[in-house]
């Protein structure tokens, strides 16, 4: 006999991209059987869960702290009596530090002269490795001249992109890439290049 007593939160991004909460369940929870980072979240049906099933990207579960990606939605043979979801973890390193965001922004002065300034964006809790991390090592190939890596959740209000300078731990570094772990526009990995010296 099935026990649902495992709370769950199921979360969906809302029309500003920040992720909120939207139900809380108990599920029973159980490994699935071809994959050592995915679970299966089994809850009763309700007609509110339909929306999960054509949109799973707008989803994730939230169980024990970790956060879960929604693979599969299965209400089998549409019996509408349970749902079950697959879902991937999603792994992160701990998010123990913090860099601010930086734009790079050009102005002219009366005399028609060029300059770049930087101007605080953001502060986000980050995770960060240096060049002898394991993910890092990992992006040497097609990043060569990377120094560093850091994990951050992925802005509402504005697109990080190149035209940004991230400052941590004294240090100002470049990017290189932006990409959305796992595909998902959640959290962000940044390939990044030191510059040199110290913020001034």
């Amino acid at each position: 006999m099935r026990v649902y007593d495992k709370p769950i939160t199921i979360q969906r991004q809302d029309e500003h991209g920040k992720w909120v909460a939207w139900k809380k369940l108990h599920a029973f929870v159980n490994k699935a059987k071809d994959s050592a980072s995915q679970l299966i979240f089994e809850v009763r049906y309700t007609s509110a869960l339909k929306e999960i099933f054509s949109y799973l990207e707008d989803f994730l579960i939230v169980y024990r702290g970790d956060i879960f990606l929604i693979e599969d939605y299965d209400d089998f043979m549409e019996q509408h009596l349970t749902v079950r979801f697959r879902a991937s973890i999603l792994r992160l390193g701990k998010f123990t530090g913090s860099v601010t965001i930086l734009q790079k922004v050009r102005t002219k002065d009366a005399e028609g002269f060029t300059s770049q300034t930087l101007n605080v964006v953001s502060t986000v809790r980050c995770y960060h490795e240096g060049r002898e991390g394991k993910l890092l090592q990992a992006n040497l190939a097609t990043f060569t001249e990377a120094t560093d890596l850091f994990q951050i959740a992925k802005p509402a209000d504005f697109t990080l992109s190149r035209a940004y300078v991230l400052e941590c731990g004294g240090k100002r570094y470049e990017i290189l890439s932006v990409d959305p772990l796992k595909g998902r526009d959640l959290y962000l990995q940044v390939i990044a290049k030191s510059i040199e010296g110290a913020v001034s």
